[in-house]
């Protein structure tokens, strides 16, 4: 297609406007023009010349650059005839087309003819000169092109095509070419080729729609049609594109309009930013995500649980507090890397059992917080806390040291409309630190008044800590009997806090901030060391029930604290006590904490003659496991199987399987929470051994047991 077949359309409409306007008048031989500026405007804007002519050849009107092109004024050349300006080999050369009728002229109402016109300076210039006859009665609109110029168009045109070819081919971002009628690849560079695993031959004649990815393609649809339809110049978008081996590279693309010959292209510039978006993932990805375990991080979490929150109905949103029982043991026996790799484990059992859409995250330390994904009506968050704090269950591994643990669970729901994040977690939290008053391992849902519950248990700590200084924490002694003869074999202690202000207080009431605070080492030593005093001053007083046995109950992180060993030693150096006649009663939780650790040291407590029970028989999941592998002598039956003895079958047949295993395994069966003579017979039927409980004696001070023993003796 020629540059003149490719301005016709822009021309016709020009000469249609133009002779719409232009009045022609004759008057004495000449033509007098119209008053029309805005169409003489527009004709002397035009860079063509251009001629109006009569079916005479006289010219009717021209415009500025025909009247250039002359070498004269435009008054000079209307009115004369067009032939005068031809060269005079090339005079008469449109006398075909201005006398003939349009339906006879060949090729139609439009024809384009060379010659060429000699100027008023005597030049001769070629030109090509096109002809529009759009009817029999008009003017005749002649259109003048400098062919010398038009060359230089077409030279400068061609140099331009060069080096855009060469910049397109060596630009070191991909560049595609792209048809906008079909979409079809036109050429395609180097760079493109190498980002995509592609020879540009290969991509020729292809759509690029065919190597997007089919998300990319829907996305820039709009971006598409706007450019296609002349609402914006370019766009920038991100895209995916396919390569060779099916991956996909990720991009910035800049789309812009080009013309060559007539055909519109899209002209893509193809950044790949694949490298540049890992990165940024990368580090979205840190700032959002716990380093150690790769869970969320408490900022995320926060993040998240401000946008479920905002706007939700009451009830929608779930919030569970996670925090791992005795941690706090596995770091001060086995290190902080031990534990590290203790909460890894830990971390990928809870993401496994949260659903799709709910967030589970690192809070920091030993916690962990679930929200949970309630956008789909009323969250059940206690069954999601039921369903975490068991999947903790089965034995951790950890350098061939096996763990059993668990966790506390608090839950709450946003009760109250317009609840925010800390609301949600200071609620979650009361009802976790309430699961760790209940023996820990389980879940506990929001309570109102759980803040008071937890201002209490900070002021516990510290009157704690004063009282164990203070000699506030004492033993309390309940006898131990067998069963068969009903005689006292020895004494369990329980420690009782005579606090100043709130009176005599159990151990559930302040053993497990003990626990949590540290205390109970300390206090462990403290109960140890008093009443095995107390049972050397009986002795020495000659009291009979002095003769028989002592249970001291260790909790777990005593059995992994350094100074144990050496503090039972120097305890019964002190008191002169016989190890033979001294017990340690565990709990499985104290055994299952860190079973490794836990096996060693109670292998040298057994070598110094103390006798070791394993206390709350059956209320762990492992508990077959580790008879077999600690040096334990006796187990003793958990009173809420007891409680049920010949009332329920179940509780029935769990004690008396309880029984027949110790027989079987040599091990000595303690009843505790023997309250009944039913339960008592019940037991002697069953054989057990021994049994503790309200039916012998509660526990009473020193004073009361010399009392009420020595009454009785009497």
């Amino acid at each position: 297609m020629t540059p003149s077949d490719m301005l016709m359309p822009i021309l016709i409409a020009v000469a249609a406007i133009s002779v719409g306007v232009l009045i022609v008048r004759r008057d004495h031989g000449k033509v007098r023009q119209g008053d029309a500026p805005a169409s003489r405007a527009l004709l002397d804007a035009i860079e063509d010349a251009l001629v109006h002519v009569d079916h005479e050849g006289r010219i009717l009107d021209v415009n500025r650059s025909t009247a250039d092109l002359f070498g004269v004024n435009v008054v000079d050349v209307v009115g004369t005839s067009i032939d005068g300006w031809f060269h005079d080999a090339d005079q008469g050369v449109l006398r075909p087309w201005i006398d003939r009728r349009a339906d006879e002229v060949h090729g139609g109402a439009h024809a384009s003819v060379d010659a060429s016109v000699t100027t008023a300076d005597g030049r001769v210039l070629p030109v090509e000169v096109t002809v529009q006859r759009p009817d029999d009665t008009g003017p005749i609109l002649l259109r003048l092109i400098d062919r010398d110029r038009v060359a230089d168009q077409r030279r400068a045109l061609d140099q331009a095509r060069r080096r855009f070819h060469q910049a397109f081919q060596s630009a070191p971002t991909g560049m595609v070419l792209v048809r906008l009628d079909d979409g079809r690849i036109v050429d395609a560079n180097g760079a493109l080729a190498a980002m995509l695993q592609r020879s540009p031959d290969e991509m020729v004649g292809r759509t690029l729609r065919e190597i997007t990815h089919p998300e990319d393609v829907r996305a820039a649809q709009t971006n598409r049609a706007q450019l296609e339809l002349g609402v914006v110049d370019s766009y920038l978008i991100d895209q995916r594109y396919r390569r060779r081996d099916g991956s996909y590279v990720m991009t910035r693309t800049r789309v812009a309009v080009s013309e060559d010959d007539g055909i519109l292209l899209a002209i893509h510039h193809i950044e790949d930013v694949t490298e540049q978006r890992r990165t940024a993932e990368l580090l979205t990805h840190a700032a959002r995500h716990d380093e150690l375990t790769g869970l969320a991080n408490r900022s995320y979490l926060m993040q998240v649980l401000e946008q479920r929150l905002t706007g939700s109905r009451p009830g929608l949103v779930g919030l569970l507090f996670i925090d791992l029982d005795h941690f706090k043991v596995v770091n001060d026996s086995l290190g902080h890397a031990r534990g590290d790799d203790l909460l890894r484990q830990v971390a990928q059992r809870l993401a496994g059992a949260v659903r799709e859409g709910d967030v589970l995250a690192r809070f920091g330390g030993d916690e962990f917080v679930v929200v949970l994904d309630g956008r789909g009506g009323p969250v059940d968050a206690a069954t999601a806390a039921e369903r975490l704090r068991t999947a903790v269950h089965p034995p951790v591994t950890v350098e061939d040291h096996e763990f059993f643990v668990t966790v506390s669970i608090g839950w709450s729901t946003n009760h109250d409309a317009g609840m925010s994040p800390d609301e949600m977690l200071r609620d979650a939290d009361a009802a976790m630190y309430r699961a760790k008053s209940r023996g820990r391992d389980c879940v506990e849902a929001f309570q109102v008044g759980s803040h008071e519950s937890g201002m209490q248990a900070l002021r516990t700590v510290g009157e704690l800590r004063r009282g164990v200084d203070r000699g506030e924490i004492v033993p309390y002694f309940q006898p131990i009997v067998d069963l068969g003869s009903g005689r006292v074999l020895g004494f369990e202690v329980v420690a009782r806090w005579l606090h100043p202000d709130r009176g005599l207080l159990a151990p559930g009431e302040f053993l497990p901030f003990a626990e949590e605070s540290g205390l109970l080492v300390a206090l462990g030593a403290s109960m140890m060391r008093n009443s095995l005093s107390q049972m050397a001053r009986w002795r020495a007083a000659g009291h009979a029930f002095a003769d028989g046995s002592v249970a001291v109950n260790v909790g777990s992180r005593q059995l992994v604290d350094p100074s144990f060993l050496p503090t039972v030693i120097e305890v019964l150096d002190e008191t002169g006590i016989d190890p033979d006649s001294v017990w340690f009663e565990i709990t499985e939780s104290a055994l299952l904490a860190d079973a490794r650790a836990a096996n060693s040291t109670l292998r040298e407590v057994r070598g110094l003659g103390i006798h070791l029970s394993v206390d709350d028989f059956g209320t762990g999941y492992s508990s077959l496991t580790y008879l077999k592998r600690f040096p334990v002598e006796a187990i003793k039956i958990d009173r809420s199987f007891v409680k049920g003895l010949g009332i329920e079958d179940e509780d029935s047949t769990i004690v008396e399987a309880v029984i027949q295993l110790g027989r079987a395994l040599g091990l000595t069966v303690v009843a505790e929470g023997v309250e009944t003579p039913l339960q008592l017979q019940k037991l002697r039927d069953l054989r057990c051994d021994r049994g503790q409980g309200y039916l012998f004696g509660r526990p009473r001070p020193a004073n009361l047991i010399e009392s009420e023993l020595a009454d009785q003796r009497n």
